[in-house]
């Protein structure tokens, strides 16, 4: 008889033994499971792929019917696997599941869930808190029917799974925030190249980004180009300072468009004044041509401007233009507010072709006029006295040949 028991008392132990060594490798084999899925989400840093790899590959581990991811940031639920159910985070009352895992952080089982349950018509429940770093970012939510019903063991295992989770989530939000971060600084630089770009040449731009500054250059041969409107203070009296700047503005932007047609680079406005010169960042061969060409569409402009106020009875300006031609030495100053500009007699020789010129006209020095005499029909109006150089050849450009 006790032999009898003895042998039975064994047979109980080797069955225990054996059950505890199948649920023990079962449950290994649930948790390598758990960390192939990790490898998987930690593959990539995007959002939905991540929740898309969950649903996927973690349902043998569960044996779920319905999987949904509730991210406290988006305030709804994203279904995963199984029936939809539409879950507004912030209507739901502080008892549901969902919440109680949000606010105490601590895993819900619910074994058989009431008629009314957030999951419904789902009888037993896994709710995780997402957590990473002291923060719940969500909850991840396992439901099915019966006859399954989940266990602890099932809870432990949700709860290595949500870990990976959360980890992969913080992970994947770092990774857009930083997208966004350089998105936000890719703007900022993008805007301030196209500051530096309206104040400054690209290659001129270019030099200074890249090295902090930017040397002089000396170019031997240049053509400086100034315009001034004839009787501007005594006209300006007649309009109002916003139709006067309205006006400027209006002009002004159209020499701009005249720069970028005819590669001339414009350095500033003085009043009523407007400054620029061809061959410069970059030298070129036709830069009084340029300059020419330039100088005969401003002239055209005007003109067309000046007859269509004079038929609706507006005050309109006339314009000078001088050009001269000559070695000039050119550089940025400033280390606040930049100026890209130019100096030497060749700029103070253009500005006195422009104060002795004719209204209307296009007045240039012999210098310029030696380089665009082939292609331009110039009249010479003889020695003409310029302010502190004397007497100086001038043309006046009627027209192209």
């Amino acid at each position: 008889m006790g032999e009898r028991l003895e042998e039975q008392d064994r047979e109980e132990l080797l069955l225990t033994a054996r059950r505890l060594l199948a649920e023990t490798q079962a449950l290994s084999i649930r948790i390598a499971a758990v960390n192939e899925i990790a490898t998987a989400i930690n593959r990539t840093l995007d959002l939905n792929q991540i929740l898309r790899v969950v649903g996927k590959q973690a349902k043998w581990l569960l044996d779920f019917e319905h999987c949904s991811v509730c991210l406290h940031s988006s305030s709804t639920c994203t279904t995963l696997f199984g029936k939809h159910i539409p879950v507004e985070i912030s209507a739901l009352p502080d008892s549901s599941p969902i919440n109680k895992a949000f606010k105490t952080r601590q895993p819900q089982l619910i074994q058989e869930a009431g008629a009314t349950a957030i999951l419904s018509p789902y009888a037993s429940q896994i709710i995780l808190p997402l957590e990473s770093e002291g923060k719940v970012l969500g909850t991840i939510n396992f439901a099915t029917t019966k006859p399954r019903s989940y266990t602890q063991e099932d809870l432990r295992i949700g709860y290595l799974l949500a870990l990976q989770l959360s980890s992969a989530i913080r992970n994947a939000e770092r990774f857009k925030e930083m997208n966004n971060l350089y998105l936000e600084l890719d703007a900022e630089k993008h805007k301030s190249d196209q500051l530096l770009l309206n104040v400054l040449p690209v290659e001129i731009a270019e030099e200074l980004k890249n090295n902090g500054k930017v040397e002089p250059v000396h170019y031997d041969c240049v053509s400086v180009l100034f315009t001034d409107f004839q009787d501007f203070t005594k006209l300006s009296e007649k309009m109002t300072p916003r139709d006067l700047v309205d006006e400027l503005d209006y002009c002004f932007s159209y020499f701009d468009r005249v720069m970028d047609k005819y590669c001339l680079e414009k350095l500033k406005t003085i009043g009523d004044s407007y400054m620029c010169a061809a061959g410069i960042p970059v030298p070129r061969a036709t830069h009084a041509f340029d300059a020419v060409l330039g100088a005969l569409e401003i002239q055209q402009f005007m003109e067309l401007r000046k007859v269509h106020k004079a038929q609706h009875n507006i005050p309109y300006w006339d314009i000078r233009i001088g050009i001269h031609s000559g070695p000039i030495l050119a550089g940025v100053i400033g280390n606040k507010k930049f100026a890209y500009d130019v100096w030497g007699d060749t700029v103070n020789t253009a500005s006195r072709m422009e104060s002795s010129g004719v209204p209307g006209k296009i007045n240039i020095s012999s210098a310029t006029f030696e380089l665009v005499k082939d292609f331009c029909e110039c009249e010479y109006r003889g020695k003409i006295l310029a302010k502190n150089k004397g007497e100086m050849d001038m043309y006046l450009v009627n027209h192209l040949k």
